[in-house]
């Protein structure tokens, strides 16, 4: 298969994030926790300002460390790590239910909640063919297909622009998310607005898998998610790069936006829901809507002044 650009998914990060602060929370230096946990936040905010998982996930870290410090953190990182991990099993089992043998389902990129799906799907015995896009810039479905192929599944790997070709031969869409708005709206690899879209016009149903750790809850106040864009690389090897005229300049964005008329329904692991029904979600989780939620930018400053002052 041609090569594939290697991009962390929100979720690994997640992973990845929390058990490098759980190594130094165990050196029990509240200075240097402090400032691993800054560097984490600031470079997400650089690099995937987007991933609502890992900034909530980072919220919920400092609300705790601003509370009681490295008192009780290891355990309470592990505990968080766990519940993510629950999380992303639960939805995707959800989603599973609405899946049956014979069927033909579309998706795209490497979301690890589809991986999951995937597995589920397979552990369920569901006879499944598994269409999967491309996936450009970085060409993640290459690797979604080459885990598809190793569960057993027959998969058809797909270029992006031919998505409307195929849909008229798919039962169901399932696709990951990096975040959820507050109109329901969805932020996920780019092209998964056009996916949605032609399965809309094919009556085909649209599912996300996401916990709502995704929720992004600056939405609710008016704040806009943003998409960030990928460098020349993604498309064009560095000596073709060369010989472009000085006055070339690539737009390359990695996510797209779709919108909540175009979603059939969220997996999440309270259940399936309809985007329209997340401040009914989140009203049932938090007791109100809006939800209190502490400001990220809050917490860090508190953070910087009591560690860094």
């Amino acid at each position: 298969m041609e090569k594939s650009f290697r991009r962390f998914t929100g979720s690994e990060i997640v992973f990845d994030t929390i058990d490098q602060l759980i190594e130094i929370a165990k050196i029990n230096d509240p200075a240097s926790f402090s400032e691993k946990l800054i560097e984490k936040y600031e470079r997400i905010m650089i690099e995937r300002p987007s991933s609502m998982a890992v900034l909530n996930i980072l919220r919920n870290i400092a609300s705790y460390f601003v509370e009681h410090g490295l008192e009780g953190l290891v355990d309470h990182l592990s505990k968080l790590r766990s519940e993510y991990d629950a999380m992303l099993w639960k939805a995707a089992d959800i989603a599973s239910r609405r899946v049956t043998s014979g069927e033909k389902i579309l998706t795209n990129s490497n979301s690890l909640a589809i991986r999951r799906l995937l597995k589920l799907l397979k552990d369920q015995g569901k006879d499944v063919e598994i269409y999967i896009t491309e996936s450009k810039p970085g060409k993640e479905g290459i690797l979604l297909a080459e885990y598809a192929e190793s569960l057993g599944f027959r998969v058809y790997l797909i270029v992006d622009s031919a998505v409307r070709f195929f849909m008229k031969n798919i039962n169901k869409v399932f696709v990951g998310a990096e975040a959820i708005a507050s109109n329901g709206a969805i932020v996920s690899k780019v092209g998964t607005s056009l996916i949605a879209l032609a399965a809309h016009e094919a009556r085909k149903r649209v599912f996300v898998v996401a916990p709502s750790m995704k929720f992004s809850y600056e939405t609710i106040y008016g704040e806009l998610l943003k998409v960030p864009e990928g460098s020349i690389e993604l498309i064009l090897e560095p000596e073709r790069d060369e010989t472009l005229p000085g006055d070339f300049t690539a737009r390359i964005p990695l996510y797209d936006v779709t919108p909540p008329e175009y979603i059939d329904a969220i997996a999440t692991q309270y259940g399936l829901i309809a985007p329209q029904a997340i401040p009914l979600l989140l009203r049932s989780i938090y007791g109100s809507y809006p939800p209190f939620v502490p400001s990220l930018h809050e917490l860090f400053e508190k953070i910087k002044e009591k560690y860094h002052g």
